[in-house]
């Protein structure tokens, strides 16, 4: 048994956030078939290794929805389903025949999930943009590096998959379960730049509360103080602390051997950057693994920063449920695997 077993998903998503949202609903068990473009498909394609990372499990049907007949096959496939994912511009679907309004009046269970960068109204509707511009419109990029430095890009794409994908499935997800109450479905706006604008809860409740705007690298949990930050060692590697607690700290800074520090975890600067120049010196003179080792029994919320080589991944997809797990889909297909399949007119 599986938790989605028995639901049909017309993906028309192309790249990332779709990619990833419908494979794990494909993850757990539905049926998700990519609508893709004769010819040309998914532009994630041109990167095969990235395709395959995010399209596992999935069916593969060429459909040219500009022509009648690949319009007509489209709604054909969209009077069966439960689910639609796209991630065109507002507008697109409904300029081809094919939108909510259109596919909800032939059947109206159906789920339709519309993913862009900016929602489906508003000033910036029809702005063009990647990863890198929903982030920094939604104030994330601005807070993220070090005092005095630029903003910095994160090393994981944090709108397109937290702010996208994630909101995608919980949207889908909570859909679905009303659906099981009202027997209609519903229309889905995902924003990513609105997506990546929730992650900020810390900085935007300490805005709301004081008025002053968080600075870039001096926040609670951006830099601000030794507790918290990241720390170079002999071997040329890094240290994550993240002490916050008062016990962490006390055990920390007892296991380093400079109590003296405890009582004044969150003091002021000079007096912060003291204590931080002063763990900076004390892990400067062991390599990483080795603090690792010395560290990882005491609770005090120390680890290396990793490579991707060295990540310890968990086996099979997330997350993990005890009655319905994910499964590891099939290979990604080929495009167009799966046109044959396609119901008759």
């Amino acid at each position: 048994m599986t938790a989605l077993g028995g639901t049909t998903v017309l993906d028309l998503t192309r790249l990332l956030p779709g990619g990833v949202a419908t494979m794990w609903l494909a993850n757990f068990g539905a049926e998700v078939i990519k609508v893709e473009q004769p010819g040309v498909g998914d532009y994630a394609r041109n990167t095969p290794a990235l395709f395959e990372a995010t399209n596992r499990g999935k069916k593969s049907v060429e459909i040219d929805l500009k022509n009648p007949d690949g319009r007509a096959a489209f709604l054909r496939l969209a009077d069966r389903a439960d689910v639609v994912v796209e991630s065109f511009r507002p507008g697109v679907m409904d300029r081809l025949g094919c939108g909510f309004e259109v596919l909800s009046a032939r059947n109206p269970r159906l789920v339709y999930c519309a993913i862009t960068g900016y929602g489906q109204t508003g000033p910036w509707r029809d702005l063009a943009g990647h990863d890198i511009n929903y982030i920094a419109m939604a104030g994330l990029l601005e807070l993220t590096g070090v005092v005095g430095g630029p903003p910095t890009i994160p090393g994981g794409q944090i709108a397109d998959l937290a702010g996208g994908a994630m909101q995608a499935v919980i949207g889908i997800l909570l859909a679905l379960f009303s659906r099981q109450q009202t027997g209609l479905g519903q229309f889905i706006d995902v924003s990513m730049a609105d997506g990546a604008a929730a992650m900020l809860p810390v900085a935007l409740s300490q805005f709301q509360a004081t008025g002053d705007l968080p600075a870039r690298g001096a926040g609670l949990l951006t830099g601000k103080f030794a507790c918290y930050r990241v720390y170079p060692t002999l071997d040329g590697r890094w240290l994550a602390v993240g002490a916050l607690e008062p016990k962490f700290w006390a055990n920390l800074c007892t296991a380093l051997n400079c109590s003296e520090f405890i009582a004044d975890q969150y003091a002021p600067d000079p007096r912060q950057e003291e204590i931080a120049r002063g763990l900076a010196a004390i892990f400067a003179e062991k390599a990483a693994a080795e603090w690792w080792a010395l560290l990882r029994g005491v609770e005090c919320c120390v680890t290396p920063v990793r490579t991707l080589a060295e990540q310890e991944r968990t086996a099979g997809p997330i997350p993990k449920l005890s009655g319905t797990p994910a499964r590891q889909g099939a290979p990604a297909p080929s495009l167009g695997e799966h046109t044959r399949e396609l119901p008759a007119g």
